[in-house]
């Protein structure tokens, strides 16, 4: 009996060694299994169990886009203060610019023609100074005047004090407003649709400014206009007229000889034409401002289409061709 009894114990420890062990084996198997899981599944648990962090990048993508959208109406509000814009382009071989306000022309700045700078007017256009470039080139005269204008629009400037005068000591019409200098006129300075007229140019240049900046009144007259210079009385009858565009000459071409054999002298009331007899005397009238002189053809010239004499220096400054290189004339035919 005693046998029987130390047999069943062995038997009972047995089996509990046996289930101890087996339970051993399973979890040190487990915590392998646990141990072989790649750190990238346990990152991407991590971070489906952190929300917060999600939410915080997404909030942060949506600041910056309001941050973005923020600078948008400022850039809007300086485009709609510029009311005054400009257009470049070329006009019969010249380049030019005509001012916009509020989308309608209201002057047109033009340029010396190319085919001058090449000839005989810009024979000194090496020796010409930054400054004195930029007066020439009209992109750069328009935008001056712009800024002016958008300056005034900004301080609210009363459109009815936008007035023009003619100035005596500067023999120009200027448009201006209280003491400030709007724009002068000049034979390159004029109305897109010009009239021929200068003064006329000028007065329809201020209206067009005043309307497009708030008034509803038109001025009518120029205080101090200057009325046009009467046309110098010929000594002998005119043969004949022309119309056409006169140029100058005479820097570099000073001292040398001319067609008919005589010392070209820049300031003397001479000019070229390309059949007239020599000693031919012609009067010249300036379409743009009236003004007239007589002179006498010693030369032949100018060879461009559309040009009709060639004056000297000399004459080109009494009737105001100088500084735009060429202008619209009237040509009498006396002897």
């Amino acid at each position: 009996m005693r046998n029987k009894l130390v047999l069943t114990g062995l038997a009972a420890a047995l089996t509990v060694s046996v289930v101890s062990a087996l339970s051993t084996s399973e979890a040190n198997q487990t915590l392998e299994v646990e141990k072989s899981v790649p750190e990238a599944v346990r990152e991407q648990e991590a971070s489906i169990d952190s929300p917060n962090e999600v939410d915080a990048s997404e909030k942060s993508q949506d600041a910056d886009a309001v941050k973005v959208g923020d600078s948008q109406p400022n850039e809007a509000v300086s485009d709609q203060s510029a009311i005054a814009k400009i257009h470049a382009y070329e006009k019969a071989g010249r380049s030019a610019a005509t001012l916009y306000v509020r989308n309608i022309p209201v002057v047109t700045f033009l340029g010396t023609e190319k085919s001058a700078q090449t000839e005989k007017v810009a024979t000194a256009k090496s020796e010409t100074s930054q400054p004195e470039a930029n007066q020439q080139n009209p992109v750069w005269r328009a935008t001056t005047v712009a800024a002016k204008i958008n300056q005034l629009e900004r301080d609210g400037v009363d459109a009815n004090n936008i007035k023009v005068i003619w100035d005596k000591e500067r023999e120009s019409y200027v448009i201006k407003t209280g003491d400030a200098h709007i724009l002068e006129m000049s034979e390159l300075t004029v109305l897109p649709k010009t009239t021929k007229d200068m003064g006329d140019d000028a007065l329809k240049i201020t209206n067009l400014l005043r309307r497009q900046m708030g008034s509803t009144v038109a001025l009518k007259d120029i205080p101090g206009r200057p009325k046009p210079p009467a046309p110098a009385i010929a000594a002998a009858p005119v043969r004949y007229q022309v119309s056409g565009e006169a140029s100058w000459y005479g820097p570099g071409f000073h001292g040398n000889y001319t067609a008919n054999g005589e010392v070209y002298n820049q300031n003397a009331l001479t000019a070229a034409h390309k059949t007239l007899p020599f000693g031919t005397r012609v009067r010249v009238t300036n379409l743009y401002n009236g003004r007239s002189v007589v002179v006498r053809i010693n030369d032949r010239g100018p060879f461009i289409p559309g040009r009709i004499i060639d004056l000297s220096q000399g004459a080109a400054q009494l009737i105001g061709v100088t500084s735009s290189g060429v202008a619209p004339v009237q040509m009498d035919i006396l002897q």
